[in-house]
């Protein structure tokens, strides 16, 4: 057997900002799916945040943000989910043509993440099939047995405040993002010397970065005005009190950026201890041997030394989407991808990064 996982591709409709582009990204899957295919009894795990499904959901306020930076933008209601998916499967016919065929001849499990926690929940099925992928199953979490070891993988935003639940912000601000900034910042004119490229705000890792990028590509005065709109939909959305929005200033909402950017290392934290067996992991799986995770969009390796002899692993696989982490740089494009495999007496781990052929990035075996 064979275990292949991938996370946060944010596969989306044609008009949101893209951070999955089809024609490069989708074609890697494509060949990752091909070599799949070839063996026999393996299985590709989906670990969350694969579709951008809250992306595709219009917040409130849309209309009054646009008013009041001048800009016209509109309030729209949210389509119906098997209408995003379609949406999505049209956008992405190499992404989705590939997962189609390999669900037909291999095993394929999806793991809802936040962002696409919608596929869990009541219509998801039905969502899936509108994509053409009735044959890839749905778990809430995936737990595997490879030779005696459990291998446990989940999204990881179960351990984000932001993102834990629906009301937690962090839905409300990807859709600001997308519904509001984004079209703000397509709408304004060039300025003369300074390219801008608005699909970059939602690849900014880490996302305190948004605050000095949009302070270097909007125009003195229009920066503070967009602060007040962006504050003002943001409490609209119940992401921030009325009361609290009284007191941020740009440096205070930079603050609260910096900290949570700091989620990719309390993830790296909590996993560790649930390798220890100190820290419960969300749904109360077995005890891992090695525990997968995705959600932070940072790559994480670590291993556990427990009684003599005895290794666990932590990965945190990353993303598949483009980052960025400045206003004008090259986007990183590494697609990390993980394979687990067992012959008799060992299991092995290899990391790796599929934009580069296949180069390793991190190995791990323990025997059995």
């Amino acid at each position: 057997m064979g275990l292949f996982v991938v996370s946060d591709l944010h596969l989306a409709e044609r008009a949101l900002a893209s951070m999955f582009h089809d024609e490069e990204q989708g074609q890697r899957l494509a060949d990752l799916c091909a070599e799949i295919a070839k063996g026999d009894d393996n299985e590709l795990i989906l670990l969350g945040d694969i579709f951008d499904l809250t992306a595709a959901h219009p917040p409130k306020g849309v209309a009054a943000f646009g008013r009041s930076l001048e800009v016209p933008l509109e309030d729209k209601p949210a389509p119906p989910l098997p209408s995003i998916l379609a949406a999505i499967r049209e956008y992405n016919p190499i992404a989705l043509g590939a997962l189609e065929a390999l669900a037909g001849r291999a095993k394929v499990t999806l793991v809802p993440g936040n962002h696409d926690r919608h596929l869990g929940e009541a219509g998801g099925r039905e969502a899936l099939d509108a994509a053409g992928l009735k044959n890839v199953q749905i778990e809430a979490s995936a737990v595997r047995r490879m030779l005696d070891k459990i291998v446990v993988l989940q999204h990881g935003h179960a351990w984000d405040p932001s993102n834990a639940t629906p009301a937690g912000g962090g839905e409300a601000m990807t859709a600001v993002l997308h519904h509001a900034v984004v079209p703000f910042l397509r709408y304004l004119a060039p300025r003369s010397n300074v390219r801008i490229d608005a699909d970059r705000v939602v690849a900014l890792r880490p996302e305190e970065r948004v605050m000095p990028v949009l302070e270097r590509w909007l125009k003195p005065g229009v920066f503070e005005r967009f602060i007040d709109a962006l504050l003002a939909i943001l409490v609209a959305n119940h992401a921030l009190s009325r009361s609290v929005a009284w007191l941020v200033t740009p440096a205070v909402l930079r603050s609260r950026l910096r900290d949570d950017d700091d989620l990719w290392e309390r993830a790296g934290h909590s996993a560790l201890g649930a390798l220890q067996g100190s820290t419960p992991l969300p749904g109360r799986p077995p005890p891992p041997d090695v525990l997968v995770l995705g959600h932070t969009h940072v790559i994480d390796w670590a291993v556990h030394e427990g009684r003599p002899g005895v290794q666990r692993l932590y990965v945190n696989l990353g993303t598949w989407s483009a980052r960025a982490s400045d206003a004008a740089g090259p986007m990183d494009a590494t697609m990390p991808t993980l394979q687990l495999s067992a012959d008799a007496r060992r299991l092995s781990a290899h990391l790796f990064d599929l934009s580069a052929k296949w180069r390793t990035l991190q190995r791990f075996e323990v025997n059995r």
